[in-house]
């Protein structure tokens, strides 16, 4: 869960890591092999976009600092 941030960086880059770890195995497995390494990959995006998505609404409901 992101709470600061100095965290936003971090997770949007462990999604971008786990696309390019897809892009990449895609070129170098079959597509059974492919279809059983890949398939937990996609549900660890999709849980980690709304993290990211809720962090962003959630900092918007807190009072600007200034």
């Amino acid at each position: 869960m992101i709470q600061t941030d100095d965290q936003m960086p971090l997770a949007q880059e462990c999604i971008a890591h786990l696309r390019r770890v897809l892009l990449e195995a895609r070129k170098v497995h079959s597509r059974q092999d492919y279809a059983r390494m890949a398939e937990p990959i996609p549900l660890e995006v999709l849980q980690r976009e709304p993290e990211i998505a809720g962090y962003l609404i959630g900092d918007l409901e807190q009072p600007v600092a200034g």
